[in-house]
């Protein structure tokens, strides 16, 4: 029998737990032609929800457009990545075949080739700039007055999702923010412009002094819903034909902290290590594997942060929340103010920790701080 539950982007048609406003919501937003920012920590099915919106959309005959930032290392890469989303949503709005010669036009900063697979028939899209955009700021600015001229003279609407768009700032180039700001507020579209690291993200567009200060919804996904989660598990072992009780549905939630990816991940293990019917043995089984696969991408963290960065970082594990400025803490973990101070704006900028509703700090990822407790 096939296991219901997956960890990758979900497709619309695959099983997706709650998110029943959000979907709706998202969905207004983008008909209306409004912009929204969708913020939450990473792994919380930002995309996912995203993807499901725009198949929506689409459905509606409204072109959907999908360009994602993580990483960006320099204005080239974000124009490319710019001229290929763009391309291939338009391609996939409306065959390029049949219509490309007229979509082209409004584009000439684009170089466009398409091969065809010969094992599948299908067709291959390659994206380049012109050589004659020398400078990339005049190559960003080419092509976002290129946009704004086609949506223009098209009567369709558009709806473009710029994922992890806070990673434009790790160009490095003051320029980029406002030169994208003052086109998409002219652009006739719907943007949403997804992110995890919601420190950076959120000063983008809440912070007065910068150009998008203000410009869109603000929308934020919470942890989902204990009793929804429970629903969610026990349907989805039954449908695939198996038995979930509903203590064992719940303690996957509980593990988890009812945070989207890990409940997919944990309930995959579950349902694969059960024979008929999970039990809260297998629950606690699986958990286990859980942290053991999830223990190549922490050390990857915690390799790339310094022995400062890291020791504040167990220690807000050991705590579960800290006060990180009182003297009993900085004592007992044999730290400084100055050093810790320093370590939280960068941990809390990379979204690895964040401040509580109780004013403590405490780590985003639930199971990456079972397993700083178990390793250190």
């Amino acid at each position: 029998m096939r296991n219901p539950f997956h960890t990758d982007i979900l497709e619309p048609d695959q099983p997706f737990c709650n998110r029943v406003d959000e979907l709706r919501d998202l969905t207004s937003h983008g008909r209306n032609g409004m912009n929204v920012v969708l913020f939450a920590p990473r792994r919380y099915g930002k995309t996912s929800l995203v993807k499901r919106v725009q198949h929506r959309l689409r459905a509606e005959n409204i072109c959907v457009i999908y360009a994602q930032f993580m990483r960006l290392v320099s204005v080239e890469d974000l124009v490319h990545r710019l001229a290929k989303a763009l391309i291939s949503g338009l391609h996939e709005y409306e065959s390029i075949f049949e219509k490309g010669k007229r979509w082209l036009s409004h584009f000439p900063s684009i170089q466009t080739t398409f091969t065809i697979d010969p094992a599948t028939g299908m067709p291959s899209l390659d994206v380049q700039m012109t050589k004659r955009q020398v400078d990339p700021m005049v190559a960003l600015e080419t092509i976002m007055e290129e946009v704004g001229r086609f949506l223009e003279k098209e009567d369709f609407q558009v709806c473009i999702a710029l994922d992890e768009f806070q990673d434009i700032v790790d160009i490095k180039e003051p320029r980029v923010e406002a030169l994208l700001r003052e086109h998409i507020q002219r652009h006739k579209a719907s943007y949403i412009f997804l992110g995890s690291r919601r420190r950076v993200l959120l000063d983008i567009f809440n912070n007065r002094g910068r150009p998008f200060y203000q410009s869109a919804i603000m929308m934020e996904l919470d942890t989902l819903p204990k009793n929804e989660c429970v629903e969610f598990i026990v349907d989805q072992f039954a449908q695939a034909g198996k038995e979930c009780s509903a203590e064992a549905a719940v303690e996957i939630a509980r593990k988890v902290e009812q945070y989207p990816y890990y409940l997919q991940a944990l309930a995959y293990r579950a349902f694969e290590l059960c024979d008929k019917e999970c039990t809260t043995a297998d629950v606690a089984r699986a958990y286990e594997t859980l942290l053991e696969n999830e223990r190549y991408g922490y050390q990857g963290i915690i390799q790339g942060i310094s022995t400062g960065q890291l020791k504040l970082l167990r220690a807000i594990a050991v705590e579960g929340e800290a006060p990180l400025t009182s003297n009993s803490f900085l004592q007992s973990h044999n730290l400084t103010l100055g050093g810790v101070q320093s370590a939280r704006k960068f941990l809390s900028e990379q979204d690895l920790i964040e401040k509580k509703e109780s004013g403590h700090w405490g780590i985003v990822d639930p199971v990456f701080r079972a397993w700083l407790q178990q390793a250190f």
